[in-house]
């Protein structure tokens, strides 16, 4: 049986990614995305010493000239959807590992890395000028490989490990480069005098299970000796569709919230109409300038096919009236939708 070859695509710096192209003055800066905590950074920012998890008062008192840009939950997702629509145009075979990375299996139209190689180029190229957004992307005979290689490939780059390259590279390899292997499992290592991949091979699978526990030490073993998972592992079905989206400044005008919440409705529609079951129940969020939230559900009883935004918002219009929103005093910060599905049938 041919070996497989897998890409890994990764959207570099993604929240940042997507707030440059839709705001070119951005471009070249140090700025972050988020709030209360960054959640992206750009390349200028990280290269301040910025990181994803710092508090923005942090920031803001040490980088005074560094700009933060608000998280805008609406924009980012449509921009992950249509990555995850070239991915899919390319193979169905797709596991997702976030909302801007996944696994692709490209088996079937690349038989082996150098042919993957210009795969991935056409992949890259197209996530440039479609959804305006730079993927790097890396090449390997397994998770782990094509893991490394899109790291090697950040920024905005293209890196193959070949199958020939691949035992240079296993042997190189740090513990805290191996993908799956956390700081307590490395500590564990180091603590049983394993400083690197090449002593892990000397040890055998009962050692390691010894030192690691059962699933952990099968997993390194097999990484070791170059048998780790090459399996691309399909998401099961959704069992809702939440579209969400922040209103700011917060407002209590009737035309405004409503207007943000049948955007919400038309892009949970959109998701909606590639699934052949019918919602069972729609919930409506909103969330005040205060922070409290309020969640009101409906059950739904539709004859089908794919609910349309006009049908989700009859159902949803008289939610939102009942919360009394123009007349509460506060403002509303967030609003949006989730539509549940029943379980697939196996």
């Amino acid at each position: 049986m041919p070996e497989r070859v897998l890409l890994h695509a990764d959207a570099d710096a993604f929240f940042a990614s997507v707030e440059e192209r839709d705001d070119p003055s951005l471009r070249g800066t140090p700025f972050v995305v988020g709030d209360p905590v960054v959640a992206c950074a750009s390349y200028p920012a990280r290269a301040l010493g910025i990181h994803a998890g710092m508090p923005l008062g942090r920031v803001r008192a040490r980088w005074p000239d560094v700009r933060v840009v608000g998280f805008r939950e609406g924009v980012h997702e449509q921009a992950s959807e249509a990555l995850f629509g070239l991915f899919r145009e390319l193979t169905p075979l797709v596991e997702p590992g976030s909302m801007e990375e996944a696994f692709l299996d490209v088996s079937a139209v690349a038989g082996d890395a150098p042919t993957a190689g210009g795969v991935a180029a056409r992949l890259r190229a197209r996530c440039r000028t479609d959804v305006g957004l730079p993927v790097s992307v890396g090449v390997g005979r397994t998770k782990l490989m094509a893991k490394l290689a899109s790291r090697r490939a950040k920024p905005d780059g293209l890196h193959v490990i070949a199958p020939a390259d691949e035992p240079g590279v296993r042997n190189a390899l740090r513990l805290e480069e191996i993908w799956g292997v956390g700081p307590r499992t490395q500590a564990r290592l180091r603590e049983a005098g394993l400083a690197d991949l090449v002593a892990v091979r000397s040890v055998s699978r009962e050692g390691l299970e010894d030192i690691l526990g059962r699933t952990m030490g099968r997993l390194l073993h097999d990484i070791a000796h170059g048998r780790e998972s090459s399996t691309v592992v399909l998401p099961k079905p959704r069992l809702s569709v939440n579209r969400t989206r922040t209103i700011s400044p917060p407002s209590r005008s009737r035309s405004r919230v409503e207007a943000v919440l049948a955007d919400c409705i038309e892009r949970a529609c959109g998701v909606l109409a590639d699934d052949p079951r019918v919602p069972t129940r729609v919930d409506l969020v909103l969330r005040y300038d205060d922070g409290v939230e309020l969640l009101v559900h409906r059950p739904l009883d539709l004859p089908g096919p794919a609910p349309t935004p006009a049908t989700i918002t009859g159902e949803l219009a008289p939610m939102l009236a009942a919360t009394a929103y123009e007349e509460d005093g506060r403002g509303v910060a967030l609003v949006g939708v989730t539509a549940h599905l029943p379980r697939a049938r196996e």
